[in-house]
């Protein structure tokens, strides 16, 4: 990390890079991950429909070509989340046939480049409690937002085999 002084405080703090996110990663077939990626900008991009089936598309495709197996995944505004296990490539390879995807047909669709900021957040999932929270925590994240008053009510997400629509 870079050190950078608050010129209103006169302290020094440690600015993060996207390469500091890649220290210590390891990508595990047959793993499960939480996996975080943002908008270049935290721009808001996926307001609309036909932007976020875009990403939806790509993250589809990723596990249909069993690549990496998705459980749960939310297209939120200006950020993305996906739990499931990497199957035959690396989570570097997942991110990036999933960014460039979409940054592809975002951009044809008038989206202002770059779409997505550089790098990625992952978290490898211990165990069931791990994988629990960290699905709940996607699912719920339009509800913590304010833009659905149910999981099942938010248009952009995959939901898991195992979820249960009330009745």
């Amino acid at each position: 990390m870079s050190r950078h002084i608050n010129h209103d405080t006169g302290m020094a703090f440690s600015k993060p890079h996207s390469r500091n996110l890649r220290t210590g990663r390891r990508s595990e077939s047959n793993h499960y991950y939480f996996l975080t990626t943002a908008v270049a900008g935290r721009r808001k991009i996926f307001t609309r429909q036909e932007r976020a089936h875009i990403v939806l598309d790509a993250i589809r495709w990723m596990d249909n070509a069993n690549r990496f197996g998705v459980d749960a995944a939310v297209v939120m505004p200006d950020h993305l989340h996906l739990v499931g296990r990497l199957r035959e490539r690396t989570l570097a390879e997942v991110m990036h046939t999933i960014k460039s995807y979409s940054a592809h047909r975002l951009s044809a669709a008038g989206v202002k480049s770059p779409v997505w900021q550089a790098g990625f957040h992952d978290h490898n999932l211990r165990d069931d409690e791990d994988y629990r929270v960290k699905v709940r925590y996607v699912l719920q994240n339009p509800l913590r937002a304010g833009l659905a008053g149910r999981v099942e009510d938010y248009p952009y997400l995959i939901l898991p085999d195992w979820w249960v629509m009330p009745d």
